[in-house]
């Protein structure tokens, strides 16, 4: 069970990152399916404690990713998925989510570089690096960190390690 719970997992993750890269959004959908995911895993599991744990820690981080989402620093779409994904992880005890939180912070971070240097050497060779062609040009800021990458690859590497310790 616990592999088939990491392949559906990384296969959503994979299209969240995908269309976050596209679209500099998070479907609702996307974070449901992670979401139940994690019901699944944990039902399966039949494990109360660790089940409560998750639980917890996804409304933790769901309050905590409003207040950054109200400050402009984090977009709703990735709120939703950051607490979708401690509730697919949490389980795994504290060590499991501030891995997970660490390696996407870190990840997002090298995106967030990756994005500012992009749009300064556009300038400097004389480029618009933060626009697109087509009529997708208006609703796609490419000047957003699509942070839904660093959500999935930090919780898809998170999610392995928890198989191999299984």
């Amino acid at each position: 069970m616990p592999v088939a719970i990491f392949a559906a997992a990384v296969l959503i993750y994979t299209a969240v990152a995908a269309q976050d890269l596209r679209q500099r959004q998070v479907s609702n959908l996307f974070c449901a399916g992670i979401a139940g995911l994690g019901i699944i895993r944990w039902a399966a599991l039949m494990q109360i404690g660790p089940a409560a744990w998750a639980v917890a820690v996804a409304v933790i981080l769901f309050g905590l990713g409003v207040l950054l989402f109200s400050r402009g620093w984090l977009g709703g779409g990735d709120v939703k998925l950051i607490s979708a994904t401690a509730l697919l992880l949490g389980g795994g005890g504290l060590d499991d989510v501030l891995a997970f939180l660490f390696l996407m912070s870190i990840i997002g971070s090298a995106l967030a570089l990756a994005i500012l240097a992009r749009r300064y050497v556009g300038r400097f060779f004389g480029a618009a690096a933060s626009t697109s062609d087509g009529p997708a040009a208006a609703v796609t800021d490419l000047s957003k960190v699509p942070y839904a990458v660093a959500v999935a690859v930090a919780a898809s590497v998170v999610l392995f390690l928890q198989i191999q310790r299984a």
